[in-house]
């Protein structure tokens, strides 16, 4: 059994207008995302900007609330946990924003930023947790000197050393990564992802990696899956889809990834714009951006199949 499972989950948002503010229509932001989640292993849910991703993590985490679907933690359903159940599934499964700097509150230590889960959840005495931050500390990369300052007197990649403090500290089995090195220098980021690295082989974590960097997921997760415009359209392990990609947009994305070696043969650069989820295209949605679309890629969306131990969504793989 999976550690976690996610099935047809779907999210959407209200577009009201008029002088009442009434519900005009609704965008689809995530629709019919499903896929599992091994201990210890990194999955990466990989496309554009406004594809869905983040969405569908923060709806893993009751950030937001599912229109629709199941997600199970140890066979357990989490759509219909409330009270203790909730509390213990949110210990368990924790998330590393985007933005180090809008993820701390400005007005309180690192040290407080990481005890305060601690307390919250009784794991430590208040007598006791100035040291088991240390240790968390010592984990992420931090020292002793760090504890009292405050996160303007870091740097990008210390801020998020800190986020990456605060969701450990709860010693979840989950950590969502959503998007956790986009904001950082590259040398940063590579320093942040072999932290990471190092993290999952000591505790055996299970890690939902978001990003939009194909040179990135590759080489820190086990399996890809690549969303557009809200649902997923190639998921399988990553060396191969990165080596053999099938879906048309798979194929651009990574042939988008730059190179200093010999140019990639795996197909052209992404082109056009993301269409708006408000009016998304008949079909498939990716056909207008297609090189390979026909007459019925305009009028049938394809529902996908899993094809040697990968899954796919087009009509002409």
């Amino acid at each position: 059994m999976s550690l976690l499972s996610v099935r047809g989950l779907s999210v959407s948002f209200p577009v009201r207008g008029g002088l009442w503010g009434r519900v005009r229509q609704r965008v689809h932001a995530v629709q019919d995302v499903s896929f599992d989640l091994q201990a210890g292993e990194t999955l990466s849910l990989v496309g554009e900007s406004g594809c869905g991703k983040s969405t569908t993590g923060r709806a893993i985490l009751r950030l937001l609330e599912p229109d629709a679907g199941s997600i199970l933690l140890d066979g357990a359903e989490v759509r219909t946990m409330e009270g203790e159940a909730l509390r213990s599934f949110r210990r368990q499964v924790q998330i590393v924003f985007q933005d180090p700097s809008a993820a701390l509150n400005p007005r309180r230590t690192a040290f407080q930023a990481v005890a305060e889960g601690l307390i919250v959840h009784g794991l430590v005495s208040r007598a006791s947790v100035r040291d088991r931050v240390r240790e968390i500390f010592d984990l992420v990369g931090l020292s002793d000197e760090h504890l009292d300052r405050f996160p303007h007197a870091f740097s990008g990649g210390q801020r998020q050393r800190i986020g990456i403090a605060r969701a450990l500290a709860l010693e979840p089995r989950v950590l969502v990564l959503d998007e956790p090195v986009s904001a950082l220098d590259v040398s940063v980021q590579a320093q942040v992802l072999n932290l990471l690295e190092d993290i999952q082989a000591r505790t055996g974590m299970a890690y939902l990696f978001i990003a939009h960097d194909m040179g990135v997921v590759r080489h820190v997760a086990h399996r890809l899956a690549v969303m557009y415009l809200g649902r997923i359209v190639e998921e399988g392990p990553a060396e191969e889809v990165c080596a053999s990609p099938r879906h048309p947009y798979t194929r651009m994305l990574v042939a988008s990834v730059p190179s200093l070696g010999e140019r990639s043969t795996a197909g052209t650069v992404v082109r056009g714009e993301l269409p708006s989820p408000l009016t998304p295209p008949s079909g498939c949605a990716f056909h207008p951006r297609c090189p390979h679309a026909q007459d019925r890629c305009r009028r049938e969306r394809p529902q996908g199949e899993v094809v040697s131990g990968r899954f796919q969504a087009c009509w002409y793989l």
